[in-house]
């Protein structure tokens, strides 16, 4: 870790290389993201991702029409989040290796 950095630091670039978001404008979601590695880790779901999704659409497009209880969203809209949930996993898996 470099040593201006933190472990909220090293949470998010291990996100964003994971999720292959750097230099896209996805930076506060990965706040959103980060918080589930520390917080439920290897638990994580699909509907720890939407919620964090829908905090932070709220504040990017708060008119989104996935703005909705997981359970109310289709089966392929609940699928979407799949890909980042698995990336939450990995990066908690690894920072307890660490």
């Amino acid at each position: 870790m470099e040593i201006n950095k933190n472990y909220i630091d090293e949470v998010k670039d291990l996100l964003e290389e994971e999720l292959k978001m750097k230099g896209t404008n996805y930076e506060g979601l990965l706040d959103y993201y980060g918080l589930l590695v520390l917080t439920v880790g290897e638990d994580c779901t699909n509907e720890h991702i939407h919620d964090a999704w829908s905090f932070w659409q709220v504040e990017t497009m708060p008119q989104h029409r996935s703005i909705l209880p997981f359970g109310k969203l289709t089966k392929e809209v609940q699928d979407l989040d799949e890909p980042y949930r698995l990336a939450v996993i990995k990066v908690a898996k690894r920072l307890t290796k660490e």
